[in-house]
């Protein structure tokens, strides 16, 4: 008497199938977001197929997008998606659909905008936020500026002491004032539509025009800001005094700037520390370039954050 083990060797060997073949579809569907713009999908395990199709829609979309997956992979990643968005994902094995699974992508959807800086002079230059998806539609810009001569975070642009450029909360374009001659400085923004704020747009650095002369160049000494204290390096071609100013807001984030006076020098090249500050606050420094107790020259403000 033939065992079933036999008989369906048996049958198998006489090329006879005793059914179709079970369609196994993939399961256990899960989506972890790894950024703004991609997705890794996972399922379970499958008998071994040539191949699984995994494809995903855009929230609000009537196109899938689709991907072959070798038929040894149990994962994917989905990737070049748009920041922001839900996505329903499926994996495919032998025309077999898996179930859905809805994952929804970091970072904002409203682009960030570009940026295009024109008439650059010694001290100015214009910046124009370019946002074509928003052209005539109100809009909240954020801009924000740094010397890239230093080591300090980014400012916006109503946060600085020494730029004196107005902007409202829908420009399209601002001016910024009071740079320093013959320095290179970055600036970004981004905005806010409809409750939702754009990512940062990509910054974009200029070099203001003219050469340092005899202004003041100043800068932080490196590796010298501490909880308490910093030291800050100047140099000019011009017999002067100089005198140091330190600029810190009275009370609190969108109070007024107050000057204090911390120091004199007659040296060309010198060296200042300032010592009794507060960490973790930032700072702003200036040097002015005097001559009868009047002012001639202004230095490039440095920004300082304490440890």
């Amino acid at each position: 008497m033939a065992t079933k083990s036999s008989a369906r060797m048996s049958a198998l060997s006489a090329g006879v199938s005793s059914g179709p073949p079970v369609v196994e579809v993939p399961a256990d569907m899960s989506a972890t977001v790894l950024s703004d713009t991609s997705v890794e999908l996972s399922w379970s395990m499958v008998d071994d197929p040539l191949s699984f199709v995994v494809a995903w829609l855009e929230s609000g979309g009537s196109s899938w997008t689709k991907a072959s997956v070798a038929g040894g992979l149990r994962s994917y990643v989905a990737s070049g998606l748009r920041p922001g968005t839900s996505y329903s994902f499926q994996v495919q094995s032998q025309s077999a659909w898996s179930e859905p699974v809805v994952a929804e992508t970091t970072g904002s959807a409203l682009e960030p905008p570009t940026l295009v800086v024109t008439d650059i002079l010694d001290r100015n230059a214009n910046v124009s936020v370019l946002t074509p998806a928003l052209t005539g539609q109100a809009r909240v810009v954020e801009a924000q500026v740094k010397d890239t001569r230093t080591d300090s975070p980014w400012y916006s642009i109503s946060d600085v002491p020494w730029n004196l450029a107005p902007m409202g909360p829908y420009d399209a374009s601002f001016g910024l004032k009071t740079l320093s001659t013959g320095v290179t400085y970055a600036v970004r923004a981004r905005v806010t539509f409809g409750g939702e704020t754009s990512d940062w747009s990509a910054e974009v650095r200029f070099a203001t025009t003219g050469t340092k002369g005899g202004k003041p160049g100043l800068s932080v000494v490196a590796g010298s800001v501490q909880y308490s204290s910093v030291k800050l390096a100047w140099s000019t071609s011009v017999k002067a005094t100089l005198r140091v100013s330190r600029w810190v807001r009275s009370t609190s984030p969108g109070s007024p700037f107050l000057a204090q006076q911390v120091g004199y020098s007659t040296d060309l090249s010198g060296v200042f520390e300032d010592t009794g500050l507060s960490s973790g606050t930032d700072y702003w420094y200036t040097v002015e370039w005097l001559r009868d107790s009047r002012a001639i020259s202004v230095s490039n403000p440095v920004a300082v954050r304490t440890r």
